[in-house]
């Protein structure tokens, strides 16, 4: 008898419910529900099951039996009760394996279209629904994979993990206010204060669709200070690390000079743009994006600027399959 193989289908982080699939021959599911389950569930219905291992009970949860191979355990969430059902898993026979799409989405028509579903489950960014909702026609009309498609590829993986943006400039321009503008809540402490946001401030937003870490990074001083120079050293090796740097400034203060320090794409952006003097001032003519956190203005087309950054108009339209990457998903054949 071929073991039977599992796989977890939720990150092992504290939250409400687990989702464990199972998926070999029948009898090997049958007899590992049994273990559990107060009855062995028949094909689309549920039963209630208590996991115990030697130290006492590990929880109790809901197994659910999709098709005659393959089924859902549902215990709740929890690192710890998670490495315990890793345990007892293992000592019920069964191997912990990366399933096929299909097993582990059985609802669905196609083995393309369950690819689509992991991969759903598997990113960050709203953005990413809109290429994959349709992905079974999208195979169809596509043909084999070219060089292009994955290149193209390369580019989306910003929608399933977050990439960083930073904003950086001179202290008191207004970064933080622009920072709490677009997280839509206090998380960077503002004030008239130079020197006021001494350490990077990270919140994690959605710009356009696209979901980024954003850190707000101490401002830029003249004159800094042993503990400044020292934030300044911290936030510069953060920026490295950057996607996409929101260099900032506000008229009259000039731009700031940025060592290149990394390939992010650096994108100028002239805050406090409801000034008087906004309109005239040198530092419109180099900004790539203008904006007033202060009365709500243009934060809509910085998030679109910021994006496009990030992922382009084109990616995003192309009607081509997205040839996922081989770790996250097979390739478009």
């Amino acid at each position: 008898m071929i073991p039977l193989r599992w796989a977890w289908c939720t990150p092992m982080q504290p939250g409400a419910i687990a989702l464990v699939t199972l998926h070999g021959e029948s009898a090997a599911l049958d007899a590992l529900l049994a273990a559990c389950c107060r009855g062995v569930p028949a094909q689309g219905g549920t039963a209630r099951c208590h996991f115990a291992d030697p130290l006492g009970t590990i929880d109790d949860g809901i197994a659910v039996r999709a098709s005659p191979t393959t089924a859902m355990l549902m215990p709740h969430g929890g690192v710890r009760i998670a490495q315990r059902m890793q345990a007892w898993l293992r000592s019920h026979g069964a191997i912990e394996a990366r399933l096929p799409d299909h097993a582990i989405f059985p609802e669905c028509a196609s083995p393309h279209a369950a690819a689509a579903a992991r991969m759903a489950g598997r990113c960050a960014s709203r953005r990413a629904l809109g290429l994959l909702l349709d992905h079974d026609a999208r195979m169809e009309r596509s043909g084999p994979t070219t060089a292009a498609d994955l290149a193209r590829a390369q580019r989306l993986r910003v929608l399933i993990d977050p990439p960083t943006v930073v904003i950086a400039g001179p202290s008191n321009v207004g970064k933080s206010t622009l920072t709490n503008a677009l997280a839509r809540r206090p998380v960077s402490v503002t004030d008239d204060s130079a020197g006021t946001t001494r350490d990077p401030v990270p919140v994690r937003l959605e710009l356009d669709g696209v979901t980024v870490d954003w850190i707000d990074l101490p401002g830029l001083l003249e004159e800094p200070s042993a503990i400044d120079a020292s934030a300044a050293a911290i936030a510069s090796r953060i920026a490295a690390s950057a996607s996409v740097i929101v260099l900032a400034t506000a008229p009259g203060r000039g731009w700031p000079m940025l060592a290149p320090t990394s390939p992010a794409k650096i994108l100028r952006v002239l805050l406090q743009d409801d000034q008087p003097d906004a309109a005239r001032c040198a530092e419109r003519n180099g900004a790539d994006s203008a904006c007033s956190a202060r009365c709500a203005m243009g934060l809509d087309g910085l998030a679109i600027a910021i994006r496009r950054a990030l992922v382009s108009d084109a990616d995003l339209d192309d009607p081509r399959a997205w040839a996922f990457d081989a770790d996250q998903s097979p390739m478009v054949e």
